[in-house]
């Protein structure tokens, strides 16, 4: 591929809502502010979405950033309740990542939620040692206990209705373009910075279709065992002697140094269908409360159609305006998850 389709980071993290005022609060309270709305009407979503029903749509923005934000669509018949709060395990199941000054500060909210009764489920703050996950770019070396830096990360997830976010805080490194934090709000955090999406293959050639056709990059590819596993032990409730696979993307201008990495990123979990995973689609597409559709911009929306029908993908829409009047069309790629590309 000379000039990779894909242009900047993961653009959007889809949530189907019932409430778009209610729901801006909450994302307000980690950043984000209420940016332009649009609708379709029932014919047109269906040409688009593939589920016939009214739609109003507003795009949620992060200060300056163009990538990472967040569209609510609120549909007028959604198909079901989406993922609900269920654990990360299963196929189809996804999630958004932002990096926050204070995972514990969240781990504090979440406590007092289930103690109001609100439904929650999260996951412990887990500890990544970043210096033995990604030696080459923190020493090479493992540090001494109480004597050298630590390079760590805490990764906290927490799953509610309309929300699923894994909060990562970071110590004793930075990284530029890696997540711009906004300070002026409830839990300072950045963007989103990665989409999350576990799925069941056998096949590890259904990633193919990320770094082939859409042109990313892909950064990291490798088996994760149940001993090697950090944060996914508790996050995915791994069963000892477990494996899956770790495949990481990132848009095209990101590079190795650690203030060349950007965000929008593409962090992929693939299960062999000996872990008999559920099958979740049905509750993460579009018409779906909760998180159920990502999208991408392309540099040739038509001739990335073509490019997605030679590459594998299914049920290929026409190309149309959406809600906000911007050409797109909507597909299954390889592994069975729903996206959106749009013309940038």
């Amino acid at each position: 591929m000379s000039v990779p389709q894909a242009v900047g980071g993961l653009f959007e993290t889809c949530i189907g809502v019932t409430d778009l005022d209610a729901t801006t609060r909450y994302w307000e309270s980690f950043g984000f502010r209420a940016g332009p709305e649009g609708a379709l009407d029932a014919n047109r979503a269906e040409a688009l979405f593939g589920h016939k029903s009214a739609l109003t749509s507003r795009r949620l923005l992060h200060m300056d950033s163009d990538h990472g934000l967040i569209r609510l669509m609120k549909w007028n018949q959604p198909i079901n309740d989406g993922l609900g709060v269920r654990p990360f395990r299963g196929h189809g199941n996804r999630w958004a990542g932002q990096f926050v000054r204070s995972a514990s500060d969240i781990s504090n909210h979440a406590r007092v939620a289930e103690k109001a009764g609100q439904p929650v489920y999260d996951v412990a703050p887990t500890f990544i040692d970043l210096s033995a996950y990604n030696p080459d770019l923190f020493g090479g070396k493992a540090p001494v206990p109480f004597h050298d830096v630590i390079v760590a990360v805490r990764e906290f997830s927490l799953v509610q209705p309309y929300s699923r976010q894994a909060f990562l805080e970071r110590f004793n490194y930075e990284s530029a373009m890696l997540g711009k934090y906004n300070d002026d709000c409830l839990f300072p955090a950045t963007q989103i910075v990665h989409a999350g999406l576990m799925l069941t293959a056998d096949d590890h050639g259904v990633f193919d279709f990320y770094d082939q056709v859409l042109g990313l990059q892909r950064v990291s590819d490798h088996p994760v065992t149940w001993d090697q596993a950090m944060a996914s032990r508790g996050a995915f409730g791994l069963i000892e002697g477990e494996t899956h696979w770790s495949v990481n993307f990132e848009e095209p201008r990101s590079g190795s140094g650690m203030n060349d990495r950007r965000s929008g990123r593409l962090l992929m979990f693939r299960f062999g269908s000996d872990s008999a995973l559920e099958d979740q689609s049905d509750l993460a597409k579009p018409g779906c409360l909760g998180h159920s559709l990502l999208t991408w911009r392309v540099r040739d929306l038509v001739s990335f159609k073509k490019d997605c029908a030679a590459g594998g993908c299914t049920d290929i829409s026409d190309v149309q305006p959406d809600e906000f009047g911007i050409d797109a069309f909507t597909c299954t790629t390889p592994d069975r998850f729903t996206w959106t590309f749009l013309q940038a």
